[in-house]
Parts: C-alpha cells; structure tokens; sequence
C-alpha cells in the first residue's frame, strides 16, 4: 500500500495563525483562508466556530473535508510530485498540520484517508471538474469555487477518519526532531531519512509501512 503526508491547514503565516492543541491531545484544526470566488456563499471562521481568531469573518477554504472524505491539491513544491506519481486507489493519505500551545508549535498527524479514488486533474478543463460532482466530489471546496484551480483530487472511503487527538510527530524536548517511534516509517520525498534536514514538517512525506504507522498513532491515542 502507498503511503503519502501531506501537510494541511493554516500555518503561522496565514492571517489567523496556526490552529490550536490542548494539553489532553484535543485540537482545532484551522483551515486555509479561501482566497478565489466561489460560487456558493461558503463558511466563515466564525461559522466554524472561531470567532476569536483574528480575522473571524474571512471565508474558509475547507479542504481536506472529513464529511464526505475529499481533498483537493494544487502544485506548491515541497515534493508534492508524490502524490501524482505514488497515490492510488487503495493507497493511504495521511494529513498533518502545524498547531501551536501558547507559544511553542509542533506538526501533528490529524486524520488519514484511505483512498478509494485519486485523480490528477492537470490537464482536465473546468468543466471536467465540475462533472465530478456528480461522483462524489461535490462537497470538495475546490468545486464550489467559480474557477476550480486543482491539480489533483483525491476521494477516501468510508474507513478514512479524522483523528479525535492529534498525534505529535516530534519530541516534545526538540520541536522539529522527528519522534523516535517514527524514524524508521517517514522518509523525504526522494527516499531519504528525514534526519535533521528542515523544514521538513513543510514536505510531502513518504510512509514506507503505513500499517505500523497507524499502530504508532492508536498506542498514542
């Protein structure tokens, strides 16, 4: 089974910061800030429940969604080039995220889809995408945009779950250490061991035993 990582959400250089984890393993996932012209009228953070946050009234752009397990990628770098090369049906997608305690920061694994469909989009028009809908993509946020811009789409079936308390993928002595359970799993995009090679909790990741990394994540939970 392939197994890919993904890093998703809000991070410290978005207008309302990173999202939030507690001391017991709870966490707010905050999304990215929608930023084109959407053809519906969608959320706000204030919608989803943070009125506190900076910006409370910006659009959201929520992506991945765990109501219908979709997730729409566009091209950033960071060896993302994985996802079209290595994702298949029956692969595994695991998303983490930056989320910040008071000052300090850390990545934390938040969810997985196990991947039913995955499709690269790159040379689809518009209104390929649209027609997607129709095929269970419709609640994908990309697809409620006027212009879908993305790359790469990915539908998780119905065993794919959003985590109750986020899995912290460092030591918590050394912020950006890699945790020791999991040196032997993650690798970087070309193969590599992660090392102290940084920022790499910005990186897509490689999982080369996506069984003992959910066992890591349950033993923790």
């Amino acid at each position: 089974m392939s197994c890919i990582l993904i890093n998703v959400g809000s991070g410290g250089s978005n207008p309302n910061g990173r999202g939030r984890i507690f001391d017991d393993g709870t966490y707010e996932y905050l999304p990215l800030p929608e930023q084109e012209r959407t053809s519906e009228k969608i959320p706000t953070y204030r919608d989803i429940g943070f009125e506190k946050v900076k910006f409370p009234d910006i659009a959201v752009h929520l992506d991945p969604e765990f109501e219908t397990y979709t997730y729409g990628h566009v091209i950033r770098g960071f060896g993302d080039v994985r996802l079209f090369v290595g994702l298949k049906a029956g692969g595994m997608l695991v998303f983490y995220s930056t989320l910040q305690n008071g000052h300090h920061w850390a990545p934390y694994i938040i969810g997985y889809f196990f991947v039913d469909r995955a499709i690269d989009c790159r040379n689809f028009q518009a209104s390929d995408i649209f027609a997607l809908r129709s095929e269970g993509f419709q609640n994908n946020a990309h697809l409620k945009r006027i212009d879908p811009q993305v790359d790469f789409l990915v539908k998780g079936d119905d065993n794919s779950r959003l985590l109750k308390k986020a899995f912290r993928m460092t030591e918590t002595t050394e912020p950006l250490a890699l945790r020791k359970s999991l040196r032997n799993l993650l690798f970087t995009p070309s193969g590599r061991a992660i090392g102290d090679r940084k920022p790499w909790y910005r990186w897509t990741l490689i999982c080369k035993n996506p069984s003992e990394l959910l066992q890591v994540i349950a033993e923790d939970s």
